[in-house]
């Protein structure tokens, strides 16, 4: 068979994500790692990075769903008409990395199906592609390409997949099972197939036993078969001799499998209300997803546990599994697909709701975009974007925790980031009061960092995975991490005039101080009355307004007063203040209340500034 070249530029490989539970060592290592696709609907060309469970988060129309549709078409052979071409004058192509292909799924094939992957593997894992050159083709002629790496060279070049080759890694990676809106109904014959494996495994001899039987009435080679067959042939020819002279037909049956049984299966819906009993598919769209999502559950409890002994990984693909659910219906859900993907699947989904990402899943969940230049594109993954900006293994490990609790930032185009909790809880109301608009709307997330010392690595995290980001802090950063940050220069002439400030007021009012700094420990007053203190003297107001300005321009907004407590005319910071302002604010116009009005009008303005940098 001649073998074709083909070249293709170097394509980045993402790292995967670590497995969070091991049950079946073989089985959790299958895994398709990351899938690039070009020139498919929305897709001009991105990496997609996959991890056992993987979130694929944007806003309507932008290209999540043709992600899951250029995964599924990579793993079944299928033709693409006109409307999934971007461009009709180049090739779509899904370009996928496989993982987890070790020696103990090699033995599980036959010898010649070991001998057709072997020489493609490198380190367990396979690059195979999937290209259809023009609109319409046929789905014979829609070619499979294996990368062949050459460890002397230490490249790969593309061969077209030799003869058997595609089936082959079809057992190690089937056909996806795919839950979306517009082809919903076929999902149930699928699912329903994976429910009864058990059932296929059981009884399949016993059914093959007497399928056998029965097909020697069907077999045209067979001394039993059925007369009528062969009656019909003899008068068909007949019919087609003064036709076609030379050509004769013959009927030819294949036996069914049970397979092919399950496959015929159909649900029917039985409504209690008035009694009548409905084909599924006449049901409403919203029956239709809870019926599917409810086999998804079942299919979890039938794989719980299993010790999943098969030597493939099916991929789950599904749009928006959130759809038409309540709340809590949506977390059962959450949990099923959780659990299928540590039971044999690997689980990619589609959602607009942050119910269905928990703080565990956060790092690993692609944000999708699309824009008129990329077209549907990825930010970088949170994973990702924290080991490129922090090297220290545990810092690593601190700041993921830090950051995934706050699952909102997945769903924002802007991230602000506040230090103190009453910046969290009363801070959207005061804005949506004061602008008319809601941090939504902006599509704001305003996450809690719960410590100001994180503020730069979080706000490079942010940066890193193309998230404009500002923060929100108390006076006393500027005094304690700016510099050090380098945010403020380390002899700051403005820090060091406050600095002089701090030795008077310490002589005063017996403040303690730690190279120049107010501290808690073993003072008079706190660390924080003192930043207040000094905030609140004239001669404080213009070097604090230097610190601000200089800070706000590189994305810091700092609370002159020295914290949001002094320009808000907080006396607390508990739940019951926080109540009564937010009461107050829905009540009364903040401008006849705020003690420091301009400031706070100024700092929605500073917000909605950050905005518009997206």
């Amino acid at each position: 068979m001649r073998v074709i070249q083909k070249s293709r530029r170097n394509q980045k490989l993402f790292p995967s994500s670590l497995l969070d539970f091991v049950y079946f060592k073989i089985m959790e290592a299958l895994q398709l790692k990351s899938i690039t696709i070009r020139n498919l609907r929305s897709i001009r060309e991105e990496t997609f990075p996959l991890s056992d469970f993987t979130a694929l988060i944007g806003y309507n129309n932008a290209g999540k769903t043709n992600i899951l549709m250029g995964i599924r078409w990579l793993l079944y052979r299928s033709s693409l008409n006109n409307s999934y071409f971007d461009n009709p004058d180049i090739p779509v192509e899904a370009e996928g990395l496989f993982g987890g292909i070790s020696p103990a799924i090699l033995e599980k094939l036959e010898p010649e199906q070991r001998e057709l992957l072997a020489p493609f593997l490198k380190n367990g894992e396979l690059r195979v592609q999937r290209s259809q050159r023009v609109p319409g083709e046929n789905a014979a002629d829609v070619e499979f390409w294996v990368l062949d790496w050459d460890a002397a060279k230490g490249k790969g070049e593309w061969v077209k997949a030799p003869f058997g080759f595609e089936e082959t890694f079809s057992r190690i990676f089937p056909p996806p099972i795919q839950i979306w809106d517009f082809e919903g109904d076929k999902a149930f014959a699928k699912l329903l197939n994976e429910i009864f494996k058990p059932l296929e495994r059981r009884l399949g001899k016993e059914f093959n036993e007497l399928i056998q039987k029965f097909s020697a009435l069907l077999d045209a080679h067979s001394d039993s078969r059925a007369e009528e067959f062969a009656l019909f042939e003899r008068g068909l020819n007949q019919k087609l001799r003064p036709l076609f002279p030379s050509v004769n037909v013959r009927l030819d049956i294949q036996a069914p499998t049970l397979n092919a049984f399950l496959s015929t299966a159909q649900l029917n819906v039985l409504d209690e209300d008035d009694g009548f009993e409905r084909d599924i598919q006449s049901m409403g769209a919203g029956s239709k997803r809870a019926i599917q999502m409810a086999l998804v559950r079942y299919l979890d409890e039938v794989k719980k546990h299993h010790n999943n002994h098969y030597l493939s990984r099916t991929l789950l693909l599904i749009d928006s599994p959130e759809l038409f659910l309540h709340p809590q219906a949506v977390e059962l859900v959450r949990v099923a697909l959780k659990n299928l993907s540590h039971e044999g699947y690997q689980v990619v989904f589609a959602t607009h709701s942050a119910q269905m990402v928990t703080s565990e899943d956060v790092s690993t969940s692609l944000l999708i975009r699309k824009n008129k230049e990329r077209g549907t594109f990825m930010r970088r993954r949170m994973e990702d974007a924290v080991h490129s900006v922090i090297t220290d293994a545990q810092a690593q490990l601190q700041m993921l925790f830090s950051l995934s609790n706050s699952n909102e930032l997945l769903f924002a185009d802007y991230v602000l980031l506040t230090e103190g909790k009453t910046e969290w809880r009363v801070l959207p109301t005061l804005f949506e009061k004061m602008t008319g608009l809601s941090f939504a709307l902006i599509r704001c997330a305003l996450v809690h960092q719960g410590g100001v010392s994180n503020t730069r690595k979080s706000m490079q995290v942010l940066a890193a995975m193309d998230l404009p980001v500002r923060a929100i802090v108390d006076l006393d950063y500027a005094f304690n991490n700016a510099q050090q940050d380098g945010f403020l220069a380390k002899d700051d002439p403005d820090i060091d005039f406050c600095k002089s400030l701090f030795r008077e007021l310490s002589l005063q009012e017996h403040i303690r101080l730690i190279h120049g700094i107010p501290v808690s420990k073993k003072s008079r007053i706190s660390a924080s009355e003192a930043y207040a203190m000094m905030a609140a003297l004239p001669e404080a107001r213009k070097p604090l307004e230097n610190i601000h300005n200089k800070l706000a321009k590189v994305g810091i907004w700092v609370w002159t007063r020295g914290a949001i407590e002094q320009h808000l005319g907080l006396d607390g910071k508990n739940e019951h203040v926080w109540h009564q302002f937010v009461e107050r604010v829905h009540r009364e116009d903040p401008h006849h209340f705020l003690p420091d009005y301009d400031n706070i009008h100024s700092l929605c303005e500073w917000i909605i500034d950050g905005a518009n940098l997206n």
